[in-house]
């Protein structure tokens, strides 16, 4: 089995992981492994989802033009 150690774990992050640990009656390392496999069993937000259909083709034009109003909108 691997090992990995973790160093220079903030102390607020320190104090949460053993709280969570207690809450579940769990080891610290246990609680650890529990989150990565949680973690990296869930879907990632990398992951994008299937493409729209439109109903016609969307000209380069028309999205420059949608980007210009955008940034327009957001100043």
């Amino acid at each position: 089995m691997a090992a990995l150690l973790v160093k220079s774990i903030p102390l607020g992050i320190h104090q949460r992981l053993r709280l969570q640990a207690e809450r579940h009656h769990r080891s610290m390392n246990r609680e650890v492994l529990a989150i990565l496999e949680e973690r990296l069993e869930s879907p990632s937000v990398f992951e994008l989802p299937p493409p729209v259909k439109t109903l016609r083709p969307i000209s380069g034009a028309t999205i420059t033009g949608i980007i210009h109003r955008l940034r327009d909108q957001a100043r």
